[in-house]
């Protein structure tokens, strides 16, 4: 049986970090919200988790320096392949992807939807747009 390479998409913020990975065909396996002080632990925990990551892409973003030497060093250091990419206008469409994968209810459901604000952090919904625009960008 031949194991899937996996996609660890990173969206690098000041205080919080989304991650997510996904499959080589797009689908979400997992997404969180970390804290940026421990993002190469929580990074390196998924790494041990999800050993067929083969690639690992960094929003080039807030804090895109920082965080994106850390993820670089990580995929360098496990042999995993690393690339930046442009995330702009990530955060906005995470906020509409937010209500696609949970629908307003009650009177949210009158309101259109471009004028809802997501009651949460929408970081790890964005790490998940990071990594479908990388797999956009490199299809094989």
């Amino acid at each position: 049986m031949v194991l899937e390479p996996y996609v660890l998409a990173v969206d690098p913020g000041r205080d919080k970090t989304g991650v997510a990975i996904l499959t080589k065909t797009a689908q979400l396996v997992m997404m969180d919200i970390v804290s940026t002080a421990s993002v190469q632990k929580e990074l390196e925990t998924l790494l041990a988790m999800y050993p067929t990551i083969t690639y690992m892409v960094c929003g080039n973003g807030t804090n895109h320096k920082v965080v994106g030497s850390i993820v670089k060093t990580l995929a360098i250091s496990q042999e995993r392949a690393f690339a930046f990419m442009n995330e702009k206008y990530t955060t906005e469409e995470a906020r509409r992807r937010y209500f696609e994968v949970h629908p307003p209810t009650g009177w949210k459901k009158l309101v259109p939807k471009g004028m809802l604000y997501p009651p949460v952090p929408v970081d790890d919904i964005t790490a998940w747009i990071i990594g479908e625009r990388w797999l956009l960008v490199n299809e094989e």
